[in-house]
């Protein structure tokens, strides 16, 4: 019998790291009480002719209309994500059909801008539940995260705070010589939130990459962080739901940062890339 989780998933209709959070806690025994099904849409712009009040009341029943058009990938991308899936615990189909109401109580389909869209700051308030997973959508602002009243975890690629900011994957293969993730109650600052737990995984070896980031390396790339990485937080994700049985995480013990210490990476190079992938695609130290 599957153990629900008092826990909420901002759940990006598109993010592959949604679809794998959900497997993994469904494999381990739970499903979450509540999956917010969101299309981030970007700014919306005010029909011609609404102003003033009477565009702030419509405008949201219009914004609920938007769905975005389906993704499409070309075959190499696809075919390189359906092989990752040979070196992880739990694949994951991607691209076929995605039962989101196996793994939660509730489903509910949203829309909206980013994280600053107002009526989506009023549905998790009105939802009632204490901690919500971060998977997508861009930077969650202080009105969210400075209320006492609401937690958000996330798992950044990256042991912190060796490792924050951008690229975290490719970085801690470079610096660390191995994958890590972090789990944390997120703050406005970056990567700079109280620590839950932290994991390093065994550095995997995918020959299959090699050919692949010879030739179109910005693929071999893109394909890693859609179907590979998230892997890696589902299972610090599962670490941490076990860990304390599924209940109270809105208050799990953590260990603030010192936003002084360690180190912010940016945007990797794609040189960089290219020789933190060969890590992968040959296993050399």
């Amino acid at each position: 019998m599957m153990q629900t989780v008092d826990l909420g998933i901002v759940a990006d209709r598109f993010c592959s790291t949604s679809r794998t959070y959900l497997t993994y806690l469904r494999a381990a025994g739970y499903r979450v009480r509540l999956v917010l099904l969101t299309d981030f849409v970007g700014p919306t712009l005010p029909r011609p002719g609404l102003r003033g009040q009477l565009d702030r009341l419509v405008a949201p029943f219009l914004k609920q209309r938007r769905r975005l058009p389906e993704r499409h990938f070309d075959d190499g991308f696809r075919a390189l994500c359906e092989a990752m899936q040979a070196v992880v615990p739990h694949p994951v189909d991607y691209f076929g059909a995605f039962d989101w109401s196996e793994h939660a109580e509730q489903v509910l389909p949203f829309v909206a801008e980013d994280y600053d869209d107002r009526d989506l700051h009023e549905r998790l308030m009105k939802a009632g539940i204490p901690v919500w997973l971060y998977t997508n959508g861009g930077r969650v602002p202080p009105a969210l995260l400075d209320r006492p009243d609401f937690r958000m975890i996330h798992i950044h690629p990256g042991v912190v705070p060796h490792v924050r900011g951008s690229d975290g994957l490719f970085w801690s293969l470079l610096t660390r010589g191995q994958p890590g993730m972090s789990c944390f109650y997120m703050n406005p600052g970056i990567d700079t939130g109280s620590i839950i737990r932290t994991r390093e995984f065994d550095r995997p070896v995918m020959p299959f990459l090699k050919e692949a980031i010879e030739q179109r390396p910005d693929v071999v790339y893109s394909a890693l962080l859609y179907a590979y990485d998230p892997h890696l937080r589902a299972q610090l994700l599962a670490d941490v739901v076990d860990a304390c049985g599924g209940r109270d995480l809105a208050s799990l013990p953590n260990t603030p940062q010192d936003p002084e210490s360690g180190r912010n990476f940016y945007w990797m190079h794609a040189r960089l890339q290219r020789k933190a992938m060969r890590l992968l695609s040959d296993g050399a130290p």
